[in-house]
């Protein structure tokens, strides 16, 4: 009624924002062809299986909007499911009516009128829900009150919009509840835990087609963090637990330092679960003790994995994995290969929180052998260094490489041994690491190295590389990648440089549809030279068909070049293909189908395929 000013309790809110949760029938505003009990009637429109029909919703233009009463409806639910009777179906439609209107209350929409028509005499019965959703109401006002101990403090949220409000929006249950929300948690920021809201309430003015909301807090006094105990671990020392707390005892209270910590904690793959419990009083020195209560995880894995590739041929490899080895979260792996044309034995180890908490101690070697048409032999390698967290995205990593090697390539048998530096960025946004499909990753590196051996050796090597990924559809169904990626080596000629460190193309994780290392400059019986620059770009479209099957079209083009930069006057080598995805729980096996575009004569072949687990990036 215009000028009718009604108050809404708090809970009418939040129910109305539940409304697809609510059960209980009832009927309002509604109209439709009343039936007389005449069996006839029934039994013309009614089958064995039930009086059949089909719903369709008028009226809605707002799509989201048409999906929530969509979702609520147990005469859209239950479709599959016909009543006996006309009777029967007049009965649940009237049951929806004001489910429905509470859906469209919990959007804004306060002053709607719902009404129905059944088409009796058509198979199936037609049933039309008719929505005047009329004017959305909007937030004129948010009042913030506080009282109680702890109330008088200076720094209280108190506008709309320190929690998320803003004037003028559409006066939907979801903001009014998620502003309550976002006040707690913000309160808790500022060393209020135990915040409660005392009152809250929702004015609706039909005149001015507005709703204003009215928020008593009380902040209680300002907490600070009390001692800490740990509980659960069994074999992850106690002390290493505690090095993941950032603040000290008797720091003020603050949420999101609590739940920094619990994020690092699962991080490191260790735990199962980690809860930080506390009581619901303060103490008598205002401080609040906290019991970290976790639930260790199985540390030792072990893993089998594999590939297989017409150009490179099979290739299996396996890993064992112990990331609590010493007590205090050092990761050591052992891993082997064995290929066709590699061959290794690798072990990696990590020891977290070295020195400062958010840095790493890296330490790896491996023992290989490689078999390649670009060279051959064997070689062994080392890597000692640190790697530094800096942001939630960003790490830097720093160390000395040092390797070893005997290789035989178009130069004949060489013996090297380079000593370098390692400089490397990574930014990883991606939310998976084997099956991404939003976020993107940047990789910088810069190596300088010295050699000694048959030939005295100076080269600086340096990489850009650039992913991205996208869901184009809001079922995430389908996602477009694409990656970049740039090399140079400056300091030496091709010829001098180890035949291992020179750039190569072609193959599975680089260009697909060419031969492994076969892109770019080539010798005698077209063994690869390799190069001292590359440039390679790669574009997907991946598709979900089901839970576990998917495909994937793509095109990959590069090039490798004898110049320290790429000569872009130089045609790349192109290649098209498609593929199929199986995912399971330890990431997607993929196959992939490549077809290179401007096959060279007696060089490429006219397909290669790949058999491996993962995305190709």
């Amino acid at each position: 009624m215009a000028g009718k000013w009604t108050r809404v309790s708090y809970a009418a809110v939040v129910l109305a924002a539940a409304a697809w949760t609510l059960l209980a029938p009832h009927a309002a505003h509604a109209r439709g062809p009343l039936t007389d009990g005449s069996d006839s009637m029934f039994n013309e429109a009614a089958k064995q299986s039930g009086t059949r029909y089909v719903a369709e919703f008028t009226g809605v233009e707002n799509k989201s909007v048409l999906e929530r009463l969509e979702s609520a409806s147990q005469l859209v639910s239950l479709e599959d499911r016909p009543p006996p009777t006309l009777v029967g179906l007049e009965r649940r439609i009237r049951s929806d009516l004001e489910r429905l209107k509470k859906v469209l209350r919990s959007e804004g929409y306060y002053d709607a009128h719902i009404t129905y028509r059944m088409e009796a005499d058509k198979t199936p019965v037609r049933v039309f829900v008719d929505i005047a959703a009329g004017t959305q109401y909007v937030l004129e006002q948010y009042a913030i009150s506080y009282s109680g101990p702890g109330s008088d403090a200076l720094d209280l949220p108190r506008e709309p919009d320190s929690v998320g409000v803003r004037l003028g929006e559409p006066a939907r249950a979801e903001a009014v509840v998620g502003a309550r929300q976002r006040l707690t948690e913000t309160l808790a920021d500022m060393g209020h835990p135990l915040a409660k809201v005392v009152d809250q309430s929702a004015v609706v003015d039909h005149a001015k087609h507005s709703m204003s909301v009215a928020i008593e807090v009380a902040p209680g006094r300002t907490a600070h963090f009390g001692p800490v105990t740990v509980a659960g671990a069994a074999s992850v020392e106690v002390e290493y637990i505690e090095s993941f707390i950032p603040w000290k005892q008797g720091d003020v209270f603050d949420r999101r330092k609590l739940n920094s910590a619990r994020q690092q904690l699962l991080e490191t793959g260790l735990f199962a679960v980690v809860a930080f419990e506390r009581p619901n009083t303060l103490g008598a020195d205002g401080e609040l003790p906290f019991t970290v209560r976790v639930e260790e995880r199985k540390h030792r894995s072990i893993g089998l994995g594999g590939r297989w590739s017409t150009d490179e041929g099979l290739s299996v490899e396996a890993e064992w994995e112990h990331r609590n080895i010493f007590g205090q979260g050092e990761l050591l792996s052992l891993s082997g290969e064995v290929g066709e044309i590699k061959k290794e034995l690798a072990a990696a180890f990590k020891k977290s929180h070295f020195l400062r908490r958010d840095q790493d101690l890296l330490a790896n070697c491996a023992l290989a052998n490689e078999d390649t048409d670009a060279f051959s032999g064997p070689l062994i390698r080392y890597f000692v260094g640190l790697q530094r967290k800096v942001t939630k995205n960003w790490k830097l990593i720093a160390g000395i490489p040092i390797e070893f090697s005997n290789l035989t390539d178009l130069q004949g048998e060489r013996e090297f041994s380079l000593f370098g530096l390692e400089f490397r960025g990574e930014r990883d946004t991606s939310n998976d690491r084997l099956d991404a499909n939003s976020g993107s990753r940047l990789n910088l590196s810069l190596k300088p190295f010295y050699g000694t051996g048959e030939n005295r050796v100076n080269f600086l090597t340096s990489q850009l590389g650039v992913t991205g990924y996208h869901a184009v559809d809001d079922r995430e169904q389908f996602t477009l990648a694409g990656r970049a990626r740039f090399g140079s080596i400056v300091g030496e000629s091709t010829e001098t440089l180890p035949a291992n460190k020179r750039f190569y193309a072609g193959g599975g994780s680089s260009i697909r549809g060419y031969k492994f290392q076969s892109v770019g400059p080539l010798g005698p019986a077209n063994t690869p030279l390799g190069g001292r620059s590359l440039f390679e770009v790669s574009a997907e479209l991946r598709a979900k068909v089901t839970d576990t099957i998917g495909g994937v079209v793509f095109i990959d083009g590069g090039n490798v070049y004898d110049d320290e930069l790429p000569d872009f006057s130089t045609n790349l080598q192109w290649a098209i293909g498609f593929g199929a995805r199986y995912f399971t729980t330890f990431g997607p096996v993929r196959l992939d189908f490549g077809f290179p575009l401007n096959r060279r004569d007696g060089i490429d072949d006219f397909m290669v395929f790949y058999i491996s687990i993962g995305q190709a990036f």
